[in-house]
């Protein structure tokens, strides 16, 4: 727990899902919920969801989610191969937008990623997207998706890029972004910076406080499930640092904001729908089956803390395929 080149401004109060370290997961958004989902490798108590996936923080009227997976109340936990992740405060997006759900973190993951309400830049964009992808222009989706983007974190974990209004200041888990949310990208969401490693004999308040960085976009705006005759596959086009040992998240519209589902993922292969897992470190929860898949309302990117420490260099979320 449950993607850099001229400057976007996208107003955002994004809420996302928090993750933590690989082995727990940490789903969260810059000012969105409080906890991500997530677990230890060796498993965690209390997998992905934290109180309230810390999701990334995101514009003044964007209605972050509150959910993320990862924290106590999250599946995930001491069992869960991830950290305990507190999800990011909220994710940074525009002001309408809801953040990200749930985060993927560790026991007590991130709350939720927050969305971005709407986007201030105007930088062109040139990709295309069709009904069953997903591009992004100054932070705000196009396709399959309509939502904006947000950033989630622990508190123990740093971003550089995105940053916030006019100042540039750095988003935090304690200082979400409530204003303008600056996009590195237009037609890419990215995110840089820094997770540090994990105690040698990690204990819940670590993966608590360092779940990891969550990339995410809500499925509308204001928030809600993506509907349409539903989708059985998904895939990631992402380019930047690192490229492995990264985790895919959704959220279900409906689902409480601390639970979320989550899967080990390669950018550019097609991710089957029931491959999600509420505690995709050690498999023990419950799968996501292909009715669910209409019920999504966010998705989202995770890097997850380890025993290593990880450099974030321009991870940015390009495109989203759904696939039939």
């Amino acid at each position: 727990m449950k993607c850099l080149a001229p400057l976007v401004v996208c107003s955002a109060l994004a809420v996302v899902f928090g993750c933590t370290p690989a082995d727990r997961s940490a789903n969260g958004s810059t000012t969105g919920g409080s906890t991500g989902n997530g677990g230890r490798n060796d498993g965690g108590s209390n997998g992905n969801g934290g109180q309230s996936a810390s999701g990334g923080q995101g514009g003044s009227n964007d209605s972050g989610g509150t959910s993320g997976s990862g924290g106590d109340s999250n599946s995930g936990g001491n069992s869960g191969s991830g950290g305990a992740s507190s999800g990011g405060s909220q994710g940074s997006g525009g002001d309408s937008n809801s953040g990200g759900a749930s985060g993927n973190g560790g026991s007590s993951g991130g709350s939720s990623g927050g969305g971005g309400s709407t986007s201030t830049g105007t930088s062109a964009c040139s990709s295309s997207a069709s009904s069953n992808s997903v591009t992004f222009c100054n932070g705000l989706a196009a396709g399959a998706l309509a939502g904006y983007g947000w950033v989630a974190l622990g508190s123990a974990d740093t971003l550089s890029d995105p940053t916030c209004d006019t100042t540039k200041a750095a988003i935090t888990k304690n200082a979400p972004c409530l204003k303008s949310t600056n996009w590195s990208q237009a037609n890419a969401l990215c995110m840089s910076g820094k997770i540090p490693a994990l105690p040698a004999i990690p204990a819940d308040p670590d993966y608590a406080d360092n779940w990891g960085v969550q990339l995410g976009v809500n499925a509308k705006d204001p928030n809600a499930a993506m509907g349409g005759s539903g989708w059985k596959s998904i895939t990631f086009s992402v380019t930047g640092s690192p490229s492995t040992g990264l985790r895919a998240l959704v959220h279900k519209s409906g689902d409480p904001d601390a639970t979320s589902y989550c899967a080990a993922m390669t950018p550019g292969t097609a991710l089957p729908l029931t491959t999600f897992n509420s505690k995709c470190w050690d498999g023990t929860g419950d799968f996501l089956t292909e009715s669910d898949g209409p019920k999504v309302d966010k998705v989202s990117v995770q890097v997850s803390s380890t025993a290593s420490e990880i450099a974030v260099s321009s991870l940015c979320l390009t495109k989203i395929e759904f696939g039939n």
